[in-house]
């Protein structure tokens, strides 16, 4: 029973996230629904938002043509990517950015993020979205230079 208690709970906890997500970080929200609830196909992502980020266009201003690079950084450094993508490959040509990474969860409990909220801060663990039936697939967007 208690088992029962505890799934149903980190399954309202990851619902909350995706709906509280789609306002304020809304690419990650659309990946952990996907992740959850998707079949693994590629998903395309909206660049609008991306494509002005800063670590995007700290990264690309150093970038040369047809120079592909994994890009990692800090959360601080631009909460809203860091909680949708941190750790994907972008590709400079010469008239295009393709960014992608593959999303798959950790299983292992050890890796976390912290969901920051102005009065209070939540460890929230990669394997939690597990209770649901996850299918692990490749992020992508890309947007004109």
């Amino acid at each position: 029973m208690i088992g029962l208690f505890s799934k149903t709970m980190t399954q309202f906890l990851l619902f909350c996230m995706m709906l509280v997500g789609q306002l304020f970080f809304p690419e990650a929200s659309l990946i952990l629904q996907h992740y959850c609830f998707g079949n693994g196909e590629k998903l395309i992502l909206d660049s609008s938002y991306i494509r002005k980020s800063p670590v995007v266009l700290k990264n690309l201003q150093k970038m040369k043509v047809n120079q592909t690079k994994i890009i990692v950084f800090n959360q601080k450094e631009d909460w809203r990517l860091s909680y949708a993508m941190n750790g994907f490959s972008m590709t400079k040509k010469e008239n295009k950015v393709i960014i992608r990474q593959y999303i798959k969860f950790d299983h292992s409990n050890q890796i976390y993020t912290y969901l920051n909220f102005y009065f209070f801060k939540i460890k929230v663990y990669d394997n939690m979205v597990h209770v649901f039936d996850c299918k692990p697939f490749e992020v992508y967007t890309e947007f004109t230079i």
